[in-house]
């Protein structure tokens, strides 16, 4: 089954300019999820670990930085990392 990729969670995370937060798109489920530097939580520390684990197979990193990002960059994006 085709996963369905979080259009609206990939435009956020490319829009975002926090430098302390970086977003990850997983391919497992379509959504976004982010670690932020220096959280020494419990919860943030597993996910980290995680996506360094299984980096380029099932999480791909969203660089931020684009307060103007639309769909166009959203679809940029993905066809740039091979999703589409």
């Amino acid at each position: 089954m085709a996963v369905t990729y979080n259009r609206d969670q990939i435009r956020a995370a490319l829009a975002l300019t926090d430098p302390a937060v970086s977003s990850f798109l997983d391919l497992q489920t379509g959504n976004v999820v982010s670690i932020t530097e220096g959280d020494q939580s419990q919860a943030n520390q597993e996910l980290s670990a995680l996506i360094m684990d299984s980096y380029g197979d099932r999480f791909r990193y969203i660089p931020g930085g684009n307060p103007a990002a639309d769909d166009a960059a959203v679809s940029a994006w993905l066809e740039n990392e091979g999703l589409t």
